[in-house]
């Protein structure tokens, strides 16, 4: 049967043709919703001890020999953003909604925190923030086919090299249900807190307004040679940490909440040349509008374009995203005693429940 004709139709330009290659995933046909859960720790002054004991149990929880552990995960040290800067960050992510949820379940963080040998309540705090998506609201976009961070590790996904990259609108015109559906922002005023709840010895839960949206944004430079690196970190990587900050200066216009940024490590203290920007916006115009007219992600963009170019096929330096569109209660967010900071907590309407 032949697909419905779009009702509203592709932005991409008569006879565009992309000035530099992109890739994007195609998901099996026993793939229809992805599962993606962050989760963190907050040092905030605990004992070394107590640290390594809930970093201990969550590794633990990733290695078990369960079908319901994670298909995939990275581990990340905080940069900047809405978090302590000396947090650490999992992303996880499974290929079947059920497992993914049952396995975070599993995890239990009230119970780690419940474990910790603390002198003060609020010396540890624990996160998790997850969500089910769609593959019809979901959307990729790599630069090379070398490096596939991210949901790309799921098992049974494959590549296809695609046009849909390189004019304002590109990323709508990749997710498959803006053939029909518009995304429109929502008054989330209702989920707005009237003052931002204190989390201390807390522990608050909450869930998402209709089409909120979720990015995780990388750039990967571990490969490139010595002018390259240079290159990127010099030039480039300056632009993105103005966007970043305007993103978090502005957040009546940008409608940046729970926005991370983020430096992957191995698991260890070592230092590696990849970061990611990722959180949640508003709604995906919020997102939209900023790219295509604000100074600051214009000089990421162009200068982008200008490092593909003096590099040419030779290039090493590797970005690509993953953009969710979350219908209403399709995510679900869980603070334990942190930070009132921390992650969408100024931003939701969240309830506490018992410890």
């Amino acid at each position: 049967m032949a697909c419905p004709a779009r009702t509203y139709p592709l932005r991409q330009p008569p006879n565009h043709k992309p000035p530099i290659p992109r890739w994007q995933l195609v998901w099996g046909d026993n793939i229809s919703r992805v599962f993606t859960a962050y989760i963190g720790i907050q040092p905030l002054g605990a004992p070394k001890a107590a640290v390594d004991k809930a970093v201990k149990d969550i590794q633990s929880w990733l290695d078990e020999p369960s079908a319901f552990k994670p298909q995939a995960f990275e581990s990340f040290g905080v940069i900047n953003g809405d978090d302590t800067r000396d947090s650490r960050v999992w992303a996880c992510y499974w290929d079947n909604e059920a497992r993914g949820k049952e396995g975070l379940q599993r995890l239990n963080l009230p119970s780690i925190y419940s474990t910790l040998s603390i002198s003060e309540p609020s010396a540890i705090g624990l996160w998790s923030e997850s969500f089910a998506t769609p593959v019809s609201r979901l959307e990729t976009n790599y630069t090379g086919l070398d490096y596939l961070p991210g949901i790309a590790k799921l098992p049974g996904t494959t590549t296809e090299k695609h046009d849909l990259t390189a004019y304002w609108g590109a990323a709508r015109d990749r997710i498959p249900d803006s053939a029909h559906d518009l995304f429109e922002k929502e008054d989330a005023l209702d989920a707005k807190p009237e003052f931002v709840q204190d989390p201390t010895g807390k522990r608050l839960v909450g869930t998402n307004f209709n089409n909120m949206v979720h990015i995780r944004s990388g750039q990967y430079w571990e490969t490139c040679g010595p002018e390259e690196t240079a290159s990127y970190e010099d030039n480039l990587e300056p632009t993105l940490d103005k966007g970043l900050q305007y993103l978090w200066d502005n957040r009546d216009v940008s409608g940046a909440m729970g926005l991370r940024y983020l430096r992957n490590t191995d698991g260890s203290d070592r230092v590696l040349k990849e970061t990611c920007g990722a959180g949640f916006f508003c709604n995906l115009r919020n997102l939209e509008d900023w790219a295509k007219s604000h100074p600051s992600h214009l000089a990421i963009y162009t200068g982008a374009i200008r490092h593909a170019k003096k590099f040419g096929d030779e290039r090493k330096f590797r970005t690509w995203h993953e953009v969710s569109i979350l219908k209403k209660g399709e995510a679900r967010f869980e603070y334990v005693n942190c930070l009132p900071v921390t992650g969408v907590i100024p931003f939701l309407g969240l309830r506490e429940i018992p410890l």
